[in-house]
């Protein structure tokens, strides 16, 4: 039977600093990738270890409509705490010989138009720090790339939306202090009285259509949530905001571009890397490359 899974991608542009005039400028993968496939032909080439992390990147291809490129970075670890379990036998834990490891990949879309790059989030596999330090350890130049994080900063100036919800989680609320919000400042005083230190503080409008809350109470929040003095008080915060032509959950501190995709697995069976990158390049190609786009240019 088929299981279904959500994966999450994030966006970066791919940049380098110019060390003499402290200038960033953008950093064109496409040379990296010419190197590795004309220099480190072989896979065994292509392994680096740096920072104790060890793997290689495992394909390099263009889409279909060569529009982009997809990259497959492939972690290997010698440290095997992975079995083979039958439901009427003991589990056998499956060991490597001197010349084999557990690996677990990262899919990767470059777009060499605007230098920007899809980057797979997968626990235990290749991070984004990790892939740039993998593709640095092949740079002899002191030209060393970094993955700029694309962000969707929320700010309301008045503009035509409506706010639907905004949820808090407090890490220490009587760390909290209502600067400009009434309505925080009377949260305060009943979690006062309860003597509490975390609050998770859910405000909506339920399954209520065509209301919104008051666009300047939550105002008030956000500028007393987003008030440095109070941050380390606040785990999370985020808030649903709508235009009238769609919603969108905006992370009032760190709102990095991303996508969820959902991919239909085979039992025991695998997400094949071919599979994953068409999903990515329709994903990006149709819906995310303008979004992505816009926000560059409003820097």
């Amino acid at each position: 039977m088929a299981k279904k899974v959500a994966i999450e991608f994030q966006y970066f542009q791919v940049c380098c600093l110019d060390d003499s005039t402290k200038t960033e400028y953008r950093y064109d993968l496409r040379k990296w990738i010419s190197k590795i496939n004309s220099d480190f032909g072989k896979f065994d080439e292509r392994v680096r270890e740096v920072n104790n992390i060890k793997g290689r990147v495992e394909n390099i291809d263009l889409t279909d409509d060569e529009q982009f490129y997809a990259l497959n970075f492939m972690r290997m670890e010698e440290i095997s705490n992975t079995y083979i379990v039958r439901e009427s036998e003991r589990a056998q834990h499956i060991d490597l010989e001197d010349d084999e490891y557990i690996g677990r990949n990262t899919v990767v879309l470059y777009d060499p138009k605007i230098n920007v790059v899809m980057i797979q989030r997968n626990r235990g596999g290749y991070g984004v720090a990790a892939i740039e330090s993998y593709i640095n350890s092949f740079n002899e130049s002191n030209e060393l790339c970094y993955f700029r994080p694309i962000s969707n900063e929320f700010e309301y100036d008045g503009q035509k939306g409506s706010f639907l919800k905004l949820d808090v989680r407090f890490a220490n609320i009587r760390n909290f202090r209502a600067y400009n919000s009434k309505a925080f400042e009377r949260v305060l005083d009943a979690c006062n009285e309860l003597e509490c230190v975390t609050v998770h503080l859910e405000i909506g409008l339920g399954y209520a259509r065509g209301e919104e809350l008051n666009a300047n109470t939550i105002q008030e929040a956000i500028s007393d949530i987003r008030d440095l003095r109070n941050r380390d008080s606040i785990s999370t915060a985020k808030v649903k905001f709508s235009d009238d032509q769609k919603s969108e959950i905006f992370d009032l501190f760190d709102n990095l571009v991303h996508d969820v995709l959902y991919f239909t697995v085979p039992t025991r069976g695998e997400l094949g890397f071919h599979e994953m990158v068409e999903r990515m390049a329709k994903q990006y190609g149709e819906r995310s490359r303008a979004k992505v786009l816009n926000l560059l240019r409003s820097e």
